[in-house]
């Protein structure tokens, strides 16, 4: 649970990097996930806590105190008005497992997921949405419960849902845990590529429209650009000395 906690508050902090913080309302779906309301708080949202289970809210409420705002719902039929809030958080698989565990029927299995749960997150949230899964490509596979999931048919859903906006992509965790030590590194980078045990989405609902590869291009093209004025500026101080 400590390794999908701290590979979730990596992908999620990438993917939500230019998202406006302080003022903001950020929607918390689900009291299972590894990645705490706490972390959202921490950093810089105002966040409340949709929980389908009172006594998950009642440990929740006991750890962080006031300054998270709690809410008894289905994550299925969420109890708010549209628009109520401009980010929402989701764990696919997270929410997979705790169903599973309480034998509740799961909520992710085909269109389920796509006409309840993701259109409610798009309801709610009028800035976008973000949410993690776990990755059913990767090499890096855990006994941890939940679904696995196809990151190419989570980004057609994500682009569907949002497709005039931005959608980006992200996955990490990309070796086994036995793997040698030189290697352990791979597993605390965040990549484009979709090999990696948990991957995330973005989606911003008023930014243009570019994919993770359109935001390595424009980051790669920016960092050429920098290191050519570097040079061209090097150059003129050489010709006037």
């Amino acid at each position: 649970m400590a390794w999908y906690k701290r590979a979730e508050e990596r992908l999620v902090k990438f993917l939500m990097e230019d998202w406006q913080r302080r003022g903001s309302h950020f929607l918390h779906i689900g009291l299972h996930a590894p990645l705490i309301p706490e972390f959202f708080w921490d950093s810089g949202f105002d966040v409340t806590v949709c929980e389908e289970n009172h006594h998950a809210v009642e440990e929740s409420l006991l750890r962080s105190g006031p300054r998270i705002s709690y809410q008894l719902g289905k994550f299925d039929d969420l109890p708010f008005e549209n628009d109520s809030f401009d980010y929402a958080f989701f764990s696919l698989y997270a929410t997979d497992a705790y169903r599973q565990n309480f034998g509740l029927p799961s909520a992710l299995q085909g269109k389920m997921f796509t006409e309840l749960i993701f259109a409610e997150l798009c309801r709610v949230a009028k800035q976008g949405v973000v949410f993690v899964a776990k990755n059913r490509f990767s090499l890096n596979k855990s006994k941890y419960q939940g679904k696995l999931c196809n990151p190419y048919g989570l980004w057609r859903e994500s682009k569907a849902y949002c497709p005039k906006g931005r959608v980006r992509f992200a996955s990490t965790g990309f070796v086994p845990r036995f793997a040698p030590k030189p290697l352990e590194f791979l597993n605390s980078s965040v990549s484009y590529l979709p090999f990696g045990a948990l991957i995330g989405y973005g989606l911003t609902f008023n930014a243009p429209p570019v994919s993770g590869i359109g935001d390595f291009i424009k980051n790669e093209q920016r960092k050429l650009e920098q290191v050519s004025c570097m040079q061209r500026n090097a150059s003129f101080e050489h010709v006037e000395k």
